[in-house]
């Protein structure tokens, strides 16, 4: 069911990232502070990500505006063995539908709530389950805890923030929520790639494939992560519905336009973030 009317804002293609990666250092904040779980997390996203963007008037960079619409829905019942989020984003071009199963990195036990047998087994499940409906666009959402993170701010901030005095680390804030293909931990046969360390961390919060969610979000607004779908996406079956969605539509701009903004934040990226 819809939470409202949809959210509506101007903007360019990098008033995006602000919002996007304060979600992320939001998110580490609530979880350090109060332990949340991920479905509770999941909400904060989006959520905020919808506030703030919505709340956005275009900046005078120069670069083509287009008018973004949000929404989020909710499952009518509980949900047991579907996602829990579907992202879905459109633009003149198409449409790309995502699965994301989230998991919290435990900031007591400095652990995935899920790291025991049965759980190693569910998740493996629930990431197959995901694959198999949403393609190359099916991941794992890691929420990280603040303190393994530095606390930088991105222009928004919530109150949970001045709760999170414990932040001591170099990672920077937004990684609290990271994003890691499904296609990176599970291999063809859908048994884990790497039967030991599963979903495999460099140094404390930080995951091998991992990228955070602002960077992800980027990418498939870019079409730099799989390619836009002509036909309308098509959602996954009852008996694995998603507990929540969220669609991310760019309207009010032509395909010539969208092009040159697909240019820009292609360009923007590789210079802000590596190779693209």
């Amino acid at each position: 069911m819809p939470t409202g009317a949809p959210f509506r804002g101007l903007v360019t293609i990098l008033d995006v990232v602000p919002p996007a990666q304060s979600v992320g250092a939001h998110l580490a904040a609530k979880l350090q502070s109060f332990a949340s779980d991920e479905r509770t997390l999941t909400d904060e996203l989006c959520d905020m990500l919808c506030i703030w963007l919505s709340a956005m008037a275009a900046t005078p960079s120069g670069h083509p505006p287009f008018l973004l619409e949000l929404e989020k829905t909710t499952a009518p019942v509980e949900v047991i063995t579907g996602a829990d989020l579907e992202l879905v984003v459109s633009s003149p071009l198409g449409f790309k539908r995502c699965l994301l199963q989230a998991k919290v990195l435990d900031p007591a036990s400095r652990k995935l709530r899920c790291a025991y047998k049965q759980g190693w087994e569910d998740l493996r499940v629930q990431l197959a389950k995901a694959r198999a409906s949403a393609g190359d666009l099916a991941f794992l959402l890691v929420y990280v805890p603040g303190d393994l993170l530095n606390g930088n701010r991105y222009g928004y901030s919530t109150y949970e923030q001045q709760f999170l005095t414990a932040a001591s680390g170099s990672l920077e804030a937004f990684l609290g929520a990271t994003v890691i293909a499904v296609n990176d931990l599970l291999a063809p046969n859908d048994q884990w790639i790497d039967p030991v360390n599963k979903v495999r961390e460099l140094t404390p919060g930080q995951f091998h494939a991992g990228i955070p969610f602002w960077r992800f979000l980027l990418e498939l607004m870019l079409c730099l992560r799989s390619s836009w779908q002509v036909d309308t996406p098509v959602s996954a079956q009852d008996n694995a519905q998603p507990f929540r969605s969220l669609s991310m539509g760019a309207k009010e701009v032509s395909r010539d336009t969208w092009n040159e903004i697909q240019a820009i934040g292609t360009e923007w990226l590789r210079s802000h973030g590596g190779e693209v």
